[in-house]
């Protein structure tokens, strides 16, 4: 497992990163011990809500992974975003700002995560130019699908569904009627009613 986690992060390094072979070698020998590898099974949740400093920053190379939040007022679960294989899982507020997590992340397939405390991260990141624009990145990322997922959930039901299942044919493949109705604000048993329609 070390071997495979060590490749991920160099593969990360070479494909996210403009590094000099140099700079590679440092941050690699630097963050590699930082670095935690897992098996995850499906629908495992892999962090739950919490402070920030027990945040980590996830990667999948291997399975796509979702978050939600719980909401006890309506007593449901409602998703917040999904990441794709290969994206980094991170949420900005709690890793820059020190904000209490409030998102369960939750692998859609089985597969293997690798992960960094947020306190490690914000570490690295002061040490390395390169990784603090990475993270700039994925955090400009996240903010487009948060706007996207806005504009989504103020269509008309039906028209949400449909563009929602067009935009995201992977992650319909794989998930379950529960957790697609999750993504669009819905009731499983609405979501189903409105399909048939």
């Amino acid at each position: 497992m070390k071997e495979h986690k060590n490749n991920l992060i160099k593969h990360y390094m070479k494909t996210m990163l403009n590094l000099t072979p140099d700079r590679e070698q440092l941050l690699f020998e630097r963050i590699a011990p930082m670095f935690t590898i897992q098996s995850a099974l499906k629908l495992q949740d892999l962090e739950s809500p919490g402070p920030a400093n027990e945040g980590r920053i996830w990667y999948s190379a291997q399975a796509m992974v979702h978050s939600y939040y719980y909401s006890k007022s309506r007593d449901a679960p409602y998703g917040t975003q999904i990441w794709k294989k290969r994206e980094a899982i991170l949420f900005a507020s709690s890793l820059l700002n020190g904000t209490d997590r409030t998102n369960y992340v939750q692998m859609l397939e089985d597969g293997i995560v690798t992960s960094i405390s947020y306190p490690d991260m914000l570490t690295i990141r002061s040490e390395f130019p390169e990784v603090s624009a990475d993270i700039e990145q994925v955090i400009l990322q996240n903010e487009q699908a948060y706007q996207h997922r806005v504009q989504l959930l103020n269509e008309p039901s039906l028209d949400r569904i449909m563009r929602f299942e067009k935009e995201n044919r992977l992650f319909c493949s794989i998930a379950s009627l529960h957790y697609k109705a999750m993504h669009v604000g819905l009731t499983r048993q609405t979501y189903a009613f409105l399909k048939k329609k």
